[in-house]
């Protein structure tokens, strides 16, 4: 199996004006979500934000996978489903 840093971006914002913003905490999450049907993907950790009131533009996913199509597939999806002004980056480890 191999090591991936998987970087989701998105729209960072304040606390006070969610609307503004596109949360990645949101997108890793559903992300997380989506890998518990498949036994072949490890997620290690997940990192997003560093203060109680700012919404994360950037969220950090370590993971392992034998199969990098299957985990291309899962991010097609997000992308599809938040949109364009949503970015992903996989990075082998």
């Amino acid at each position: 199996m191999h090591t991936y840093l998987v970087n989701i971006f998105g729209k960072g914002g304040h606390g006070a004006e969610p609307h503004e913003a596109i949360d990645t905490t949101v997108i890793a999450g559903e992300f997380v979500r989506k890998t518990t049907k498949y036994k072949n993907i490890e997620i290690i950790s997940v990192k997003s934000g560093d203060a109680f009131n700012v919404i994360s533009g950037k969220a950090e996913i370590i993971l392992k996978t034998d199969n990098l199509e299957q985990l291309k597939s899962i991010l097609a999806s997000l992308l599809i489903y938040y949109g364009e002004k949503t970015r992903f980056e996989i990075i082998d480890m």
